[in-house]
């Protein structure tokens, strides 16, 4: 699996280094007053040091075991993929029928819930709190028009 690291690393790498090229090409500006670049710099030089860390991590283990060999799908759940995958789809669906809060809250729930260890009551709990947080802070505080749905408000 380290080897499949160390190659998803190089190519993350080389992502990050296309995002800062291009976050460059759109202009940094200042800290006290950032250009468009700004952001998508800083994320790109987020993925290059996160890349570095993990190829670092997959050579060290590399060495410690370097007979291991496994194979890439050893560990893939496809009916937990399938799973999302359909949740996913769903939500997408039924944004506009349903709203954005009641979607995102039966999403939010059944993702929590999906989570091993996780009971109904705290998946339900988790479900209220992001889906109204995330109501809070897109549609209340930066005004992003969501679909009103069954709620109306």
């Amino acid at each position: 699996m380290e080897r499949y690291d160390r190659i998803a690393s190089l190519i993350w790498f080389c992502l990050g280094g296309a995002q800062c090229l291009e976050a460059w090409r759109l202009g940094l500006g200042k800290v006290s007053e950032p250009d468009t670049g700004f952001a998508p710099f800083i994320g790109g030089g987020l993925i290059i040091l996160f890349s570095i860390f993990l190829f670092a991590e997959s050579s060290i283990a590399l060495r410690k075991n370097p007979a291991q060999k496994m194979s890439v799908w050893a560990d893939v759940n496809i009916r937990r993929i399938l799973y999302l995958i359909l949740l996913l789809a769903g939500y997408a669906l039924l944004l506009r029928p349903l709203g954005f809060l009641v979607d995102t809250f039966l999403l939010m729930t059944l993702l929590v819930k999906s989570a091993e260890g996780s009971s109904w009551p705290g998946a339900v709990l988790a479900g209220l709190l992001i889906s109204g947080l995330s109501n809070l802070v897109f549609k209340v505080w930066l005004y992003v028009p969501f679909p009103e749905g069954i709620l109306s408000f």
